[in-house]
Protein backbone atom coordinates (compact mmCIF):
# COMPACT_ATOMS: atom_id res chain seq x y z
CA UNK A 1 0.00 0.00 0.00
CA UNK A 2 1.22 3.38 -0.91
CA UNK A 3 0.95 6.04 1.65
CA UNK A 4 0.31 9.05 0.99
CA UNK A 5 0.60 12.96 2.74
CA UNK A 6 -1.08 15.74 3.17
CA UNK A 7 0.75 18.20 1.08
CA UNK A 8 3.02 18.95 4.15
CA UNK A 9 5.63 21.53 3.42
CA UNK A 10 9.37 20.25 3.16
CA UNK A 11 12.66 22.14 2.76
CA UNK A 12 14.94 20.45 1.27
CA UNK A 13 17.94 18.61 2.81
CA UNK A 14 20.87 16.73 2.42
CA UNK A 15 19.51 13.32 0.66
CA UNK A 16 20.89 9.53 0.64
CA UNK A 17 20.86 6.81 -0.82
CA UNK A 18 20.50 3.25 1.32
CA UNK A 19 19.42 -0.02 1.45
CA UNK A 20 18.62 -2.09 4.29
CA UNK A 21 18.96 -5.47 5.74
CA UNK A 22 16.98 -7.73 7.36
CA UNK A 23 17.05 -11.12 9.61
CA UNK A 24 14.62 -13.27 10.65
CA UNK A 25 12.98 -13.13 14.41
CA UNK A 26 12.35 -16.01 15.98
CA UNK A 27 8.28 -17.27 17.65
CA UNK A 28 7.72 -15.10 20.58
CA UNK A 29 5.75 -15.86 23.73
CA UNK A 30 5.24 -12.31 25.26
CA UNK A 31 3.47 -12.47 28.68
CA UNK A 32 2.13 -9.13 30.42
CA UNK A 33 2.78 -8.69 34.00
CA UNK A 34 0.96 -5.52 35.40
CA UNK A 35 2.85 -3.39 38.63
CA UNK A 36 1.47 -0.83 40.40
CA UNK A 37 2.21 2.12 39.78
CA UNK A 38 4.99 4.52 41.66
CA UNK A 39 5.43 8.01 40.58
CA UNK A 40 9.12 8.37 39.14
CA UNK A 41 11.96 10.16 40.78
CA UNK A 42 12.61 14.08 39.77
CA UNK A 43 15.41 13.03 37.17
CA UNK A 44 14.52 9.93 35.10
CA UNK A 45 17.38 8.54 33.20
CA UNK A 46 16.47 8.38 29.52
CA UNK A 47 16.02 5.00 28.13
CA UNK A 48 18.26 2.66 26.18
CA UNK A 49 17.00 2.64 22.75
CA UNK A 50 14.76 -0.76 21.81
CA UNK A 51 16.23 -4.28 20.93
CA UNK A 52 14.84 -4.85 17.45
CA UNK A 53 14.19 -8.04 15.69
CA UNK A 54 13.83 -7.01 12.11
CA UNK A 55 10.99 -8.34 10.10
CA UNK A 56 11.60 -11.27 7.74
CA UNK A 57 11.53 -10.49 4.09
CA UNK A 58 12.27 -12.02 0.53
CA UNK A 59 15.66 -11.34 -1.32
CA UNK A 60 16.78 -8.16 0.15
CA UNK A 61 18.48 -5.77 -1.82
CA UNK A 62 21.58 -3.73 -0.46
CA UNK A 63 22.72 -0.34 -2.58
CA UNK A 64 24.90 -0.21 -5.05
CA UNK A 65 26.17 3.12 -4.17
CA UNK A 66 25.28 5.28 -1.70
CA UNK A 67 26.26 9.29 -0.53
CA UNK A 68 25.18 12.47 1.03
CA UNK A 69 25.69 15.68 0.17
CA UNK A 70 25.96 18.99 2.22
CA UNK A 71 25.16 22.59 1.15
CA UNK A 72 27.65 24.04 3.41
CA UNK A 73 30.40 22.09 1.59
CA UNK A 74 29.48 21.91 -1.92
CA UNK A 75 32.05 20.82 -3.62
CA UNK A 76 32.97 17.69 -1.38
CA UNK A 77 32.32 14.11 -1.20
CA UNK A 78 30.70 12.31 1.58
CA UNK A 79 30.84 8.51 0.27
CA UNK A 80 31.96 6.74 2.78
CA UNK A 81 31.25 6.37 6.47
CA UNK A 82 27.49 7.53 7.62
CA UNK A 83 24.94 9.16 6.02
CA UNK A 84 23.42 12.50 6.99
CA UNK A 85 20.48 14.24 6.08
CA UNK A 86 19.70 17.34 7.69
CA UNK A 87 17.11 20.33 7.01
CA UNK A 88 19.37 23.29 7.64
CA UNK A 89 21.97 23.08 6.75
CA UNK A 90 20.96 21.54 4.03
CA UNK A 91 21.94 17.77 3.78
CA UNK A 92 20.49 14.86 1.26
CA UNK A 93 21.33 11.27 1.38
CA UNK A 94 21.26 9.29 -2.82
CA UNK A 95 20.99 5.92 -2.70
CA UNK A 96 20.80 3.46 -5.70
CA UNK A 97 19.69 -0.24 -5.98
CA UNK A 98 19.69 -2.99 -9.07
CA UNK A 99 16.33 -4.33 -8.66
CA UNK A 100 15.78 -7.38 -10.52
CA UNK A 101 12.83 -10.08 -10.83
CA UNK A 102 10.24 -6.90 -10.61
CA UNK A 103 6.96 -8.53 -10.40
CA UNK A 104 4.45 -7.01 -12.98
CA UNK A 105 2.45 -5.22 -9.74
CA UNK A 106 5.75 -4.20 -7.80
CA UNK A 107 5.94 -3.78 -4.22
CA UNK A 108 8.86 -2.77 -2.82
CA UNK A 109 10.16 -1.20 0.73
CA UNK A 110 13.00 0.39 1.95
CA UNK A 111 14.41 -0.25 4.98
CA UNK A 112 17.36 1.65 6.42
CA UNK A 113 19.11 1.83 10.20
CA UNK A 114 19.04 5.40 12.18
CA UNK A 115 21.65 5.96 14.36
CA UNK A 116 20.66 9.23 15.89
CA UNK A 117 17.17 10.00 16.30
CA UNK A 118 14.81 12.76 15.14
CA UNK A 119 10.98 14.24 16.49
CA UNK A 120 9.80 14.21 12.71
CA UNK A 121 11.94 11.79 11.23
CA UNK A 122 13.21 11.23 7.18
CA UNK A 123 11.77 11.64 4.13
CA UNK A 124 12.07 9.34 0.85
CA UNK A 125 12.04 11.17 -2.52
CA UNK A 126 12.15 10.52 -5.81
CA UNK A 127 15.35 11.35 -7.69
CA UNK A 128 16.53 12.16 -11.46
CA UNK A 129 17.55 10.01 -14.34
CA UNK A 130 20.84 12.15 -14.05
CA UNK A 131 24.08 9.88 -13.16
CA UNK A 132 25.59 10.09 -9.99
CA UNK A 133 28.87 8.10 -8.74
CA UNK A 134 29.29 7.48 -4.85
CA UNK A 135 33.10 8.91 -5.24
CA UNK A 136 32.03 11.80 -6.77
CA UNK A 137 28.86 13.30 -6.31
CA UNK A 138 28.44 16.53 -4.31
CA UNK A 139 25.59 19.08 -3.61
CA UNK A 140 26.92 21.21 -6.77
CA UNK A 141 26.39 18.15 -9.39
CA UNK A 142 23.44 16.21 -7.11
CA UNK A 143 20.23 15.37 -8.77
CA UNK A 144 17.44 17.14 -8.51
CA UNK A 145 14.93 16.13 -5.93
CA UNK A 146 11.45 15.02 -7.19
CA UNK A 147 7.99 14.31 -4.83
CA UNK A 148 7.88 12.77 -1.50
CA UNK A 149 6.73 9.11 -1.74
CA UNK A 150 6.75 8.33 2.19
CA UNK A 151 8.38 9.47 5.62
CA UNK A 152 8.83 7.71 8.38
CA UNK A 153 7.86 9.64 10.83
CA UNK A 154 9.72 10.58 14.12
CA UNK A 155 12.36 7.75 14.81
CA UNK A 156 14.55 6.81 17.67
CA UNK A 157 18.27 5.88 17.78
CA UNK A 158 19.37 2.40 16.90
CA UNK A 159 16.51 1.44 15.57
CA UNK A 160 15.54 0.36 11.99
CA UNK A 161 12.87 2.52 9.45
CA UNK A 162 10.70 1.10 7.19
CA UNK A 163 8.94 3.14 3.94
CA UNK A 164 7.01 1.92 1.33
CA UNK A 165 8.30 2.72 -2.10
CA UNK A 166 6.59 0.66 -4.32
CA UNK A 167 5.75 4.10 -6.36
CA UNK A 168 9.23 4.17 -7.35
CA UNK A 169 9.33 0.70 -8.43
CA UNK A 170 8.73 0.31 -11.75
CA UNK A 171 10.70 -3.02 -13.17
CA UNK A 172 14.20 -4.23 -13.29
CA UNK A 173 17.29 -1.72 -13.11
CA UNK A 174 18.22 0.79 -11.21
CA UNK A 175 16.45 2.09 -8.19
CA UNK A 176 17.60 6.04 -6.74
CA UNK A 177 15.86 6.97 -3.81
CA UNK A 178 16.97 10.56 -1.89
CA UNK A 179 16.47 10.70 1.82
CA UNK A 180 15.27 14.24 3.35
CA UNK A 181 14.38 15.86 6.52
CA UNK A 182 12.73 19.14 7.23
CA UNK A 183 13.92 19.40 10.85
CA UNK A 184 16.99 21.51 11.73
CA UNK A 185 18.20 18.97 13.90
CA UNK A 186 20.10 16.38 11.54
CA UNK A 187 20.12 12.61 11.13
CA UNK A 188 22.38 10.24 10.99
CA UNK A 189 22.22 7.00 9.04
CA UNK A 190 24.42 3.82 8.60
CA UNK A 191 25.43 3.23 4.94
CA UNK A 192 26.25 0.30 2.98
CA UNK A 193 30.05 0.17 4.27
CA UNK A 194 28.36 -0.46 8.43
CA UNK A 195 26.87 -3.72 9.32
CA UNK A 196 23.35 -2.66 9.67
CA UNK A 197 23.03 -1.74 5.40
CA UNK A 198 20.32 -0.30 4.02
CA UNK A 199 18.00 -2.60 2.13
CA UNK A 200 15.27 -2.61 -0.63
CA UNK A 201 13.16 -5.09 -0.57
CA UNK A 202 10.95 -6.43 -3.46
CA UNK A 203 8.64 -7.68 -3.03
CA UNK A 204 7.37 -6.07 0.06
CA UNK A 205 7.10 -8.10 3.26
CA UNK A 206 3.71 -8.44 4.79
CA UNK A 207 2.44 -5.38 6.71
CA UNK A 208 3.28 -6.06 10.13
CA UNK A 209 -0.18 -4.81 11.75
CA UNK A 210 -1.22 -5.91 14.48
CA UNK A 211 1.52 -5.15 16.72
CA UNK A 212 0.76 -6.76 20.87
CA UNK A 213 2.06 -4.77 23.53
CA UNK A 214 2.77 -6.50 26.36
CA UNK A 215 4.93 -6.21 29.70
CA UNK A 216 7.84 -8.18 30.43
CA UNK A 217 9.82 -7.02 33.11
CA UNK A 218 9.34 -4.18 35.98
CA UNK A 219 10.16 -1.06 33.61
CA UNK A 220 10.42 -3.58 30.16
CA UNK A 221 7.58 -4.30 27.52
CA UNK A 222 7.98 -5.62 23.95
CA UNK A 223 6.05 -5.37 20.85
CA UNK A 224 5.66 -7.92 18.39
CA UNK A 225 4.18 -8.32 15.40
CA UNK A 226 1.39 -10.78 15.31
CA UNK A 227 1.73 -10.92 11.10
CA UNK A 228 5.70 -11.70 10.96
CA UNK A 229 7.18 -12.02 14.56
CA UNK A 230 9.16 -8.97 14.20
CA UNK A 231 9.64 -7.54 17.77
CA UNK A 232 10.83 -4.64 19.68
CA UNK A 233 11.77 -4.59 23.33
CA UNK A 234 12.77 -2.00 25.99
CA UNK A 235 10.68 0.66 27.43
CA UNK A 236 7.49 0.91 27.01
CA UNK A 237 7.87 4.72 24.93
CA UNK A 238 10.43 2.94 22.80
CA UNK A 239 8.52 -0.02 21.67
CA UNK A 240 5.28 1.75 20.83
CA UNK A 241 7.04 4.57 19.12
CA UNK A 242 9.20 1.97 17.31
CA UNK A 243 5.71 0.45 16.35
CA UNK A 244 4.61 3.49 15.14
CA UNK A 245 7.18 4.43 12.90
CA UNK A 246 6.60 0.44 11.21
CA UNK A 247 3.40 0.93 10.75
CA UNK A 248 3.51 4.56 9.51
CA UNK A 249 6.13 4.12 6.79
CA UNK A 250 3.75 0.98 5.76
CA UNK A 251 0.55 2.78 4.95
CA UNK A 252 -0.65 1.87 8.96
CA UNK A 253 -1.74 -0.28 11.12
CA UNK A 254 -2.54 -1.45 14.84
CA UNK A 255 -0.94 -1.10 17.73
CA UNK A 256 -2.81 -3.38 20.77
CA UNK A 257 -2.43 -3.56 24.45
CA UNK A 258 -3.98 -6.38 26.52
CA UNK A 259 -5.15 -6.15 29.80
CA UNK A 260 -3.08 -4.90 32.26
CA UNK A 261 -1.63 -1.50 33.67
CA UNK A 262 0.79 -0.66 31.08
CA UNK A 263 3.36 2.11 33.21
CA UNK A 264 4.75 5.00 31.02
CA UNK A 265 6.63 6.30 34.68
CA UNK A 266 7.53 9.68 33.86
CA UNK A 267 7.66 9.34 29.87
CA UNK A 268 5.38 9.95 27.09
CA UNK A 269 3.82 8.88 23.32
CA UNK A 270 5.50 11.29 21.01
CA UNK A 271 3.57 10.99 18.15
CA UNK A 272 4.22 13.09 15.11
CA UNK A 273 2.64 12.89 11.49
CA UNK A 274 1.01 9.67 11.77
CA UNK A 275 -1.38 8.90 9.87
CA UNK A 276 -4.03 5.67 10.05
CA UNK A 277 -2.70 4.21 13.16
CA UNK A 278 -4.78 2.40 15.68
CA UNK A 279 -4.28 2.20 19.26
CA UNK A 280 -6.69 -0.47 20.81
CA UNK A 281 -6.96 -2.02 24.24
CA UNK A 282 -8.93 -4.81 25.94
CA UNK A 283 -11.46 -2.39 26.89
CA UNK A 284 -12.16 0.73 29.28
CA UNK A 285 -11.94 -1.87 32.13
CA UNK A 286 -9.17 -3.60 31.47
CA UNK A 287 -6.19 -1.90 29.44
CA UNK A 288 -4.72 1.20 31.64
CA UNK A 289 -1.71 3.14 29.92
CA UNK A 290 -1.00 5.49 32.84
CA UNK A 291 2.41 7.99 33.13
CA UNK A 292 3.15 10.72 36.66
CA UNK A 293 5.25 13.89 36.08
CA UNK A 294 5.67 16.68 37.99
CA UNK A 295 8.02 18.29 35.16
CA UNK A 296 7.69 21.98 33.87
CA UNK A 297 6.98 20.40 30.42
CA UNK A 298 3.65 19.12 28.82
CA UNK A 299 3.70 15.41 29.40
CA UNK A 300 0.30 13.74 27.66
CA UNK A 301 0.69 9.85 27.53
CA UNK A 302 -0.84 10.52 23.77
CA UNK A 303 0.98 13.78 22.82
CA UNK A 304 0.19 13.89 19.24
CA UNK A 305 1.00 16.49 16.15
CA UNK A 306 0.00 16.09 12.90
CA UNK A 307 -2.25 12.72 13.20
CA UNK A 308 -4.49 12.16 10.35
CA UNK A 309 -7.07 9.24 10.88
CA UNK A 310 -5.83 8.07 14.18
CA UNK A 311 -7.99 5.68 16.24
CA UNK A 312 -7.70 5.51 20.60
CA UNK A 313 -10.32 3.36 21.78
CA UNK A 314 -11.25 0.64 24.24
CA UNK A 315 -8.63 1.88 27.02
CA UNK A 316 -8.17 4.27 30.13
CA UNK A 317 -5.22 6.71 30.07
CA UNK A 318 -4.80 8.29 33.59
CA UNK A 319 -2.31 11.29 33.61
CA UNK A 320 -1.06 12.40 37.14
CA UNK A 321 1.21 14.94 38.53
CA UNK A 322 1.10 18.26 39.21
CA UNK A 323 -1.40 20.59 37.64
CA UNK A 324 -0.23 22.30 34.64
CA UNK A 325 -2.72 23.82 32.43
CA UNK A 326 -1.28 22.60 28.91
CA UNK A 327 -0.35 19.12 29.99
CA UNK A 328 -3.27 17.06 28.81
CA UNK A 329 -3.96 13.40 29.07
CA UNK A 330 -4.85 13.12 25.01
CA UNK A 331 -3.65 15.80 23.37
CA UNK A 332 -4.33 15.83 19.43
CA UNK A 333 -2.43 19.20 17.70
CA UNK A 334 -3.15 19.85 14.08
CA UNK A 335 -5.22 16.24 14.29
CA UNK A 336 -7.56 15.81 10.95
CA UNK A 337 -10.71 12.77 11.17
CA UNK A 338 -8.93 11.03 14.49
CA UNK A 339 -11.50 8.97 16.76
CA UNK A 340 -11.53 8.66 20.26
CA UNK A 341 -14.09 5.79 21.35
CA UNK A 342 -14.47 3.83 24.57
CA UNK A 343 -12.10 5.84 26.47
CA UNK A 344 -11.62 6.41 30.10
CA UNK A 345 -9.68 9.52 31.57
CA UNK A 346 -9.75 9.37 35.44
CA UNK A 347 -6.45 12.09 35.38
CA UNK A 348 -4.76 15.04 33.60
CA UNK A 349 -2.74 17.55 34.92
CA UNK A 350 -5.10 19.65 32.55
CA UNK A 351 -7.53 18.57 30.35
CA UNK A 352 -8.83 15.57 29.72
CA UNK A 353 -9.22 15.34 26.06
CA UNK A 354 -7.91 18.10 23.69
CA UNK A 355 -8.19 18.72 19.92
CA UNK A 356 -5.85 21.98 18.63
CA UNK A 357 -5.98 24.18 15.72
CA UNK A 358 -4.39 27.42 17.01
CA UNK A 359 -1.22 27.30 15.47
CA UNK A 360 0.35 28.29 12.34
CA UNK A 361 -1.02 25.85 9.55
CA UNK A 362 -3.28 23.71 12.26
CA UNK A 363 -6.55 22.80 11.20
CA UNK A 364 -7.79 20.00 13.85
CA UNK A 365 -11.06 19.34 11.87
CA UNK A 366 -13.75 16.69 11.46
CA UNK A 367 -12.97 14.89 14.65
CA UNK A 368 -14.96 12.37 16.97
CA UNK A 369 -15.23 12.04 20.48
CA UNK A 370 -17.92 9.25 21.49
CA UNK A 371 -18.63 6.68 24.41
CA UNK A 372 -15.99 8.30 26.48
CA UNK A 373 -16.02 8.70 30.07
CA UNK A 374 -14.20 11.99 31.69
CA UNK A 375 -13.26 12.37 35.46
CA UNK A 376 -10.69 14.00 37.65
CA UNK A 377 -8.76 16.67 35.33
CA UNK A 378 -7.84 19.22 36.94
CA UNK A 379 -9.53 21.53 33.74
CA UNK A 380 -11.65 20.87 31.05
CA UNK A 381 -13.11 17.58 30.04
CA UNK A 382 -12.80 17.65 26.19
CA UNK A 383 -12.06 20.82 25.12
CA UNK A 384 -12.47 21.78 21.10
CA UNK A 385 -9.14 24.55 20.92
CA UNK A 386 -9.93 26.54 17.41
CA UNK A 387 -11.22 23.35 15.89
CA UNK A 388 -14.39 22.85 13.55
CA UNK A 389 -16.30 20.59 12.02
CA UNK A 390 -16.17 18.17 15.18
CA UNK A 391 -18.74 15.93 17.08
CA UNK A 392 -18.52 14.79 20.63
CA UNK A 393 -21.42 12.48 21.65
CA UNK A 394 -22.24 10.06 24.04
CA UNK A 395 -19.53 11.08 26.66
CA UNK A 396 -19.75 10.81 30.90
CA UNK A 397 -17.69 13.93 32.27
CA UNK A 398 -18.09 14.51 35.91
CA UNK A 399 -16.26 16.41 38.71
CA UNK A 400 -13.63 18.04 36.85
CA UNK A 401 -11.87 21.39 37.32
CA UNK A 402 -12.72 23.53 34.27
CA UNK A 403 -15.79 23.16 32.10
CA UNK A 404 -17.30 19.72 31.17
CA UNK A 405 -17.27 20.46 27.45
CA UNK A 406 -15.79 23.95 25.65
CA UNK A 407 -15.73 25.13 22.10
CA UNK A 408 -13.27 27.72 22.38
CA UNK A 409 -11.23 30.26 20.39
CA UNK A 410 -7.46 30.65 19.95
CA UNK A 411 -6.14 33.56 22.42
CA UNK A 412 -5.76 37.33 21.03
CA UNK A 413 -1.79 36.14 20.61
CA UNK A 414 -2.01 33.09 19.15
CA UNK A 415 -0.28 32.19 15.70
CA UNK A 416 -4.28 32.08 14.56
CA UNK A 417 -5.32 34.98 16.53
CA UNK A 418 -8.85 34.78 18.03
CA UNK A 419 -9.92 31.53 15.71
CA UNK A 420 -12.91 30.35 16.02
CA UNK A 421 -14.12 26.19 16.38
CA UNK A 422 -17.29 26.32 13.62
CA UNK A 423 -20.09 23.85 13.36
CA UNK A 424 -18.97 21.39 15.90
CA UNK A 425 -21.80 18.58 17.33
CA UNK A 426 -22.38 18.26 20.62
CA UNK A 427 -25.07 15.81 21.34
CA UNK A 428 -25.98 13.30 24.01
CA UNK A 429 -24.10 13.75 26.42
CA UNK A 430 -23.94 13.67 29.98
CA UNK A 431 -22.20 16.18 32.36
CA UNK A 432 -21.87 16.46 35.98
CA UNK A 433 -20.85 18.86 38.30
CA UNK A 434 -18.33 20.42 36.61
CA UNK A 435 -16.17 22.97 38.22
CA UNK A 436 -17.29 25.72 35.93
CA UNK A 437 -19.75 25.72 33.37
CA UNK A 438 -21.25 22.43 31.88
CA UNK A 439 -20.75 23.21 28.22
CA UNK A 440 -19.31 26.16 27.04
CA UNK A 441 -19.22 28.36 23.95
CA UNK A 442 -16.06 30.87 23.80
CA UNK A 443 -17.12 32.35 20.14
CA UNK A 444 -18.38 30.39 16.83
CA UNK A 445 -20.55 29.94 14.10
CA UNK A 446 -23.34 27.18 13.79
CA UNK A 447 -22.28 25.24 16.48
CA UNK A 448 -25.14 22.95 17.66
CA UNK A 449 -25.53 22.08 21.90
CA UNK A 450 -28.12 19.27 21.31
CA UNK A 451 -29.78 16.75 23.29
CA UNK A 452 -26.99 17.13 26.53
CA UNK A 453 -28.29 16.17 30.21
CA UNK A 454 -26.27 19.22 32.29
CA UNK A 455 -26.43 19.46 36.41
CA UNK A 456 -25.07 20.80 39.06
CA UNK A 457 -22.34 23.43 37.24
CA UNK A 458 -20.09 25.59 39.23
CA UNK A 459 -18.99 23.24 41.49
CA UNK A 460 -15.55 24.80 42.29
CA UNK A 461 -16.10 28.31 40.63
CA UNK A 462 -19.49 30.13 41.51
CA UNK A 463 -21.29 31.81 39.17
CA UNK A 464 -21.38 29.56 36.60
CA UNK A 465 -23.95 28.41 34.15
CA UNK A 466 -25.00 24.69 32.52
CA UNK A 467 -24.79 26.08 29.03
CA UNK A 468 -22.95 29.16 28.30
CA UNK A 469 -22.31 31.42 25.06
CA UNK A 470 -19.95 34.10 25.10
CA UNK A 471 -17.36 36.09 23.03
CA UNK A 472 -14.95 38.74 23.58
CA UNK A 473 -14.71 41.95 21.61
CA UNK A 474 -14.29 41.30 17.26
CA UNK A 475 -14.68 37.92 17.42
CA UNK A 476 -17.99 36.19 15.76
CA UNK A 477 -20.72 34.34 17.62
CA UNK A 478 -23.57 33.65 15.47
CA UNK A 479 -26.25 31.13 14.67
CA UNK A 480 -25.34 28.56 17.26
CA UNK A 481 -28.19 26.05 18.04
CA UNK A 482 -29.27 25.12 21.79
CA UNK A 483 -32.01 22.54 21.34
CA UNK A 484 -33.76 19.53 23.57
CA UNK A 485 -30.94 19.68 26.29
CA UNK A 486 -31.79 19.33 30.19
CA UNK A 487 -29.71 22.06 32.42
CA UNK A 488 -30.52 21.87 36.10
CA UNK A 489 -29.13 21.90 39.70
CA UNK A 490 -30.85 18.85 41.70
CA UNK A 491 -28.34 19.46 44.90
CA UNK A 492 -29.26 20.50 48.59
CA UNK A 493 -27.32 23.64 47.80
CA UNK A 494 -27.56 24.76 43.92
CA UNK A 495 -24.81 26.49 42.41
CA UNK A 496 -25.67 25.98 39.10
CA UNK A 497 -26.41 29.74 38.40
CA UNK A 498 -28.69 29.54 34.72
CA UNK A 499 -29.54 26.40 32.24
CA UNK A 500 -28.93 28.55 29.53
CA UNK A 501 -26.77 31.82 29.55
CA UNK A 502 -26.17 33.93 26.28
CA UNK A 503 -23.32 36.45 28.01
CA UNK A 504 -23.08 39.13 25.82
CA UNK A 505 -24.73 40.62 22.86
CA UNK A 506 -21.94 40.07 20.92
CA UNK A 507 -23.70 36.47 20.18
CA UNK A 508 -25.59 37.03 17.38
CA UNK A 509 -29.13 35.32 16.21
CA UNK A 510 -28.30 32.09 18.48
CA UNK A 511 -31.41 28.98 18.07
CA UNK A 512 -33.17 28.39 21.05
CA UNK A 513 -34.69 25.25 19.88
CA UNK A 514 -37.81 23.16 20.98
CA UNK A 515 -37.07 20.50 23.76
CA UNK A 516 -34.66 22.33 26.96
CA UNK A 517 -35.54 22.15 29.83
CA UNK A 518 -33.56 24.71 32.11
CA UNK A 519 -35.85 24.63 35.41
CA UNK A 520 -34.84 24.31 38.93
CA UNK A 521 -30.88 26.62 38.48
CA UNK A 522 -30.22 28.45 41.30
CA UNK A 523 -30.62 32.18 39.75
CA UNK A 524 -33.16 31.37 36.74
CA UNK A 525 -33.48 28.97 33.86
CA UNK A 526 -32.18 31.80 30.78
CA UNK A 527 -30.38 35.07 31.38
CA UNK A 528 -30.18 35.96 27.43
CA UNK A 529 -27.96 38.92 26.63
CA UNK A 530 -27.63 38.16 22.98
CA UNK A 531 -28.92 39.72 19.75
CA UNK A 532 -32.03 38.61 17.92
CA UNK A 533 -31.99 35.29 19.71
CA UNK A 534 -34.53 32.98 17.87
CA UNK A 535 -36.55 30.82 20.27
CA UNK A 536 -38.30 28.06 18.87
Amino acid sequence: MMRTTRGRLVRPTVALLVAVAVTVSGPVNPAAAAIPHVPPPAATPPPAPPDMTPAPASAPVTPVADAWVDSMDPATNHGTGSLKVDGLPVAVAYLRFDAQGVDPEPSALLRFHVETSSSTGVEVRAVGDEPWQETTLTYHDAPPLGAVVGSSGPVSAGTWVSVDVSALVTGDGPVTVALTTGNDTGVRITSREGTAKPELLVPAPPNPSPYLVTRTGAVTYEAVSQTTGHSYRGSLKSVVESAVSQLDGRGGGTIAFGPGTFDLGGEFFKLVRIDDITFAGAGMDLTLIRNHSTTSADTEPFNTKGAVRMVVRDLTVSAGGAPRSTSDALDFDDGVDVLVERVRVTAARGRGIVFDGKNQGWSSTGNTVRDCVVTGTTSDGIELLASSRNTVTGCAISHVGGHGIQINRASADADQPNKTSDRNLVTGNVVDQAGQDGINVDGGTANQIMNNRVTNSADDTAGRDGIRLTSPTGVGCAENVVAGNLATDDQAVRTQRFGLHIATSRCVATVVGPGNDFTGNLSGGIRDAGTDTVYQ
